[in-house]
């Protein structure tokens, strides 16, 4: 069995993937910078994956966690491996979207009182 890796040990760890890494988050592609980075583990599982910055690790849980929702209690995985071949398929052959281009126009909030 996995043991769990001690708090003492985080810093160490996110140090030696990070530079396995290159100092590349997996996600954006980008640069991770001193204090950007962060170990981002399966909350499923717990296992430890790799080290994203701040802002890609909180956008993964937010998409995984709508992902669920949307999936309707089955693979959440499955339904954004479709979503991306949805979006990758070429649709260039159809009309297009007739809002398409159009600014929107921003509604006034009306004021309470």
């Amino acid at each position: 069995m996995i043991e769990k890796l001690p708090t003492r040990e985080i810093a160490g760890l996110r140090a030696k993937k990070l530079k396995r890494q290159k100092g590349i988050c997996p996600l954006c592609q980008e640069d991770i910078l001193e204090g950007e980075d962060t170990l981002d583990h399966c909350h499923e599982s717990g296992n430890i994956r790799a080290v994203l910055h701040r802002s890609c690790n909180a956008a993964e849980g937010q998409v995984l966690r709508w992902a669920k929702q949307r999936s309707r209690g089955d693979d959440p995985v499955l339904w954004l491996k479709n979503l991306i071949k949805y979006w990758s398929k070429d649709y260039s052959k159809n009309p297009i979207h007739p809002v398409h281009g159009r600014k929107r126009k921003r509604r006034k909030r009306q004021k309470r009182g």
